[in-house]
């Protein structure tokens, strides 16, 4: 595959692009931090604070193109047709399912979680559907930008072996997850990074992840926030 992941880079080129990884990791961070103390209600908080990862997005573009001198999604987009693509959908959706039995694996050892940062969330979602699908959009087409589009393909520039770069990608998709404060979700998160890498590293299609992904959350919190209403 010709690409720009190819390229051997010299040392500045290095430090140029890991430091746009450390940016993607701690840019959300610090200003997420920031929304926390803005005096904003509950909603406000979560609608607003989406704008991060667009303006993230838009910054990392930047970024790409003047400090890097390269375009942003380095690997060349192929073209897949209809049926390849919904399928494409559909067993990255049944895949998160079986990743989903195997992030409960905690709680065979006794560990159970409240969720709270989810259940504060429910709410708001079961009485404002705009709210969760726009949270799901957000996360499904600025997650995959970001760490399948970016990071994976920045850590195949600095890492010529095929697995490492996946594997960290998937820590780092993992570790941004860390604020619903819950063993099952870092779990689940991981094992998500895990098979969009290996998929995008095959396939090179960050449309088809860019859909599976919002498809993924938009089922998932829907689910949820219905499930919310008849138990609360």
């Amino acid at each position: 595959m010709t690409d720009e992941s190819n390229l051997t880079l010299n040392g500045k080129q290095k430090t140029i692009t890991i430091a746009g990884i450390a940016l993607v990791i701690i840019l959300p961070v610090i200003l997420s931090l920031l929304f926390a103390y803005s005096g904003l209600n509950a909603q406000d908080r979560i609608f607003y604070s989406r704008f991060i990862f667009w303006g993230e997005v838009l910054f990392m573009l930047i970024y790409a193109n003047k400090a890097e001198n390269q375009k942003f999604l380095i690997w060349k987009e192929q073209q897949v047709d209809v049926v390849f693509f919904v399928l494409s959908v559909v067993i990255l959706y049944f895949i998160s399912i079986g990743a989903g039995i195997l992030s409960g694996i905690p709680r065979l050892f006794g560990i159970r979680e409240n969720n709270e940062a989810i259940k504060r969330l429910l709410p708001m979602f079961s009485q404002h559907q705009w709210l969760l699908v726009f949270v799901a959009f957000t996360a499904g087409v600025t997650e995959e930008l970001l760490f399948r589009g970016y990071v994976l393909t920045r850590l195949s520039q600095l890492l010529k072996d095929r697995f490492s770069p996946i594997i960290i990608s998937a820590i780092l998709f993992s570790a941004m997850h860390y604020s619903y404060k819950s063993i099952k979700e870092l779990i689940f998160a991981f094992l998500i990074g895990l098979v969009y890498g290996f998929y995008y590293q095959k396939y090179r299609n960050i449309l088809v992840l860019i859909v599976a992904h919002f498809s993924l959350d938009l089922i998932n919190l829907e689910l949820s926030s219905h499930f919310y209403k008849y138990i609360k």
